[in-house]
């Protein structure tokens, strides 16, 4: 039997890159991150992910029986997932808005932050992994992919973007892309038990008609000590 993660959520919108050589890893490498270490979430685990991608990883977890909740302000993705999940009766809750005001009275034991890393600023980046820990109940795993220095489009962004801090830029769109140093990943998560690290090449990828790319991507699973 085809197991529900490798299906797809509903159609995402045609994809349109913030501009010429800027990277956007469109959750191929969280895929794959995800495919591989699902089967460490405990039945009927509570699932929280951070930026939806018109449900591309959180709709197949809860076909599987998990109670998921994402978190996204991209009212076109909200949509598209919630009407997926009516029609199929699937226990989803999403919530429309920016993280930074999202709020839970139960932890959850999967927190999933996937491809947001590098759309945020440091201070902001910094926020949203203060507020996983508060998330993220005792013992529960959170996995993550970013973008590292090594990726081929960061000399790109560093000479045509205005520079707002180490590593990270905003061009005259507002669009921001944050690169993480090597390893500085686990500084951010000092303590926490590492099950999977891994920084390297993404899978191939394309947007449109262009030309395969592959970015330098940052995977993580690591579970909450304390």
């Amino acid at each position: 039997m085809r197991d529900p993660l490798e299906s797809s959520g509903p159609a995402p919108s045609a994809h349109s890159a913030p501009g010429a050589g800027v990277p956007d890893p469109c959750s191929q490498a969280a895929l794959a991150l995800l495919l591989r270490h699902a089967d460490r979430f405990p039945a009927g685990a509570r699932v929280l992910e951070i930026g939806i991608d018109h449900g591309r990883h959180i709709l197949p977890l809860a076909r599987r029986g998990l109670r998921v909740t994402g978190v996204s302000s991209d009212a076109e993705a909200v949509a598209a997932v919630r009407g997926c999940a009516e029609r199929e009766g699937l226990p989803v809750e999403i919530w429309e808005g920016d993280f930074s005001d999202f709020q839970t009275d139960e932890p959850f034991q999967v927190v999933m932050v996937f491809d947001v890393l590098q759309t945020l600023t440091r201070s902001a980046g910094a926020g949203l992994i203060y507020r996983v820990t508060h998330w993220l109940r005792t013992g529960g795993l959170l996995l993550l992919t970013a973008l590292h220095v090594d990726d081929p489009c960061y000399d790109v962004c560093r000479a045509g973007w205005q520079r707002i801090g180490l590593h990270s830029f905003r061009n005259a769109a507002g669009d921001v892309r944050t690169f993480l140093a090597r390893r500085e990943i686990l500084d951010l998560l000092p303590g926490w038990e590492i099950v999977h690290h891994h920084e390297g090449m993404g899978p191939a990828h394309t947007h449109g008609q262009a030309a395969p790319e592959r970015h330098g991507v940052v995977e993580l699973v690591v579970r909450r000590r304390v």
